[in-house]
C-alpha cells in the first residue's frame, strides 16, 4: 500500500500509554489529605480533561479550601512521584504503530499541560513512535473543544475526512467528534455508554488493522 495523505492521531493517556491506575493512585493520595474519597462513578469526570479543569472542578465538586497553587503543586508532584516508577505503554499500542507507521502519518494530540508532555515525551522517547506531537495547550481551546485536533490537522496538512482519532475518555471524544474526523473509542477507561458516539468501538488497539482504517476512512461522517 503506497503511503499517501491521512493521518492517525491518538491520545495519549488511555490510548499511548497506560496512565489511568498511576493517576488514580495519585489523586487518592491528594484528595486523602483533605479527608475525601472520590466516589467511583466520578472518577471518569477527570479523564481526559486539561491539568487546569481538573484542579478547578475537583476542588469545587469536593470543596477543598486548600490555596489553589498549593493544591496544584501537591497534584502535580504526587503524579509525577507515580510517573517516575514507570510508564507504560498501553497493550496493542507498538504493534499499532508498526502496522500503520509506513502507510498513515501519525500524531499525538493530548490535554496534558506541555511541561508534563515534554517530560513523558523525554522519558519514554514518544518521537520514536509519533511524527507530530502536541499539547492542547498549543492550540486555542483545549479538550473538549475541537481546536487541539484541528490544530493538529492543519501542521499535517490533511482534512478532517482523510483522519482517524483515537480516544478512550468522554471529553476527548467530543473533542474529536467536534473536529469532524471519523472517530475510534477505546474502551476501558469510562463506561461504555459513553463511548456510543464514535463511529467505532475496539476493546483492544490489536483489533486496529489496515484494513478496519481503510474501511472506516470510506465511511460517511
Amino acid at each position: 500500500m503506497t503511503r499517501r495523505v491521512a493521518a492517525i492521531l491518538f491520545d495519549l493517556d488511555g490510548v499511548t500509554i497506560d496512565t489511568e491506575p498511576l493517576y488514580i493512585l495519585s489523586e487518592i493520595r491528594l484528595f486523602g489529605e483533605y479527608g475525601v474519597e472520590i466516589p467511583e462513578q466520578d472518577w471518569s469526570l477527570f479523564r481526559g480533561c486539561s491539568e487546569k479543569t481538573f484542579f478547578d472542578l475537583s476542588m469545587e465538586r469536593y470543596g477543598i479550601t486548600e490555596d489553589r497553587d498549593v493544591f496544584i503543586k501537591k497534584g502535580r508532584q504526587y503524579v509525577f512521584d507515580e510517573f517516575k516508577k514507570n510508564i507504560p505503554f498501553m497493550p496493542g499500542f507498538k504493534g499499532l504503530i508498526n502496522r500503520i507507521s509506513n502507510n498513515f502519518i501519525t500524531g499525538l494530540v493530548t490535554a496534558s499541560p506541555l511541561h508534563t508532555l515534554n517530560w513523558i515525551r523525554e522519558k519514554i522517547k514518544l518521537d520514536n513512535y509519533f511524527e507530530h506531537i502536541i499539547s492542547g495547550e498549543e492550540a486555542s481551546n483545549n479538550k473538549p473543544h475541537p481546536a487541539p485536533y484541528l490544530e493538529m490537522m492543519s501542521r499535517i496538512g490533511v482534512n478532517p475526512i482523510n483522519t482517524v482519532i483515537i480516544e478512550d475518555s468522554i471529553l476527548g471524544l467530543r473533542s474529536a467528534l467536534a473536529s469532524g474526523a471519523h472517530i475510534v473509542a477505546k474502551s476501558g477507561s469510562v463506561p461504555q455508554n459513553n463511548l456510543d458516539i464514535a463511529h467505532r468501538i475496539v476493546y483492544h488497539l490489536d483489533e486496529i488493522t489496515l484494513e478496519f482504517i481503510e474501511d472506516l476512512l470510506l465511511e460517511s461522517i
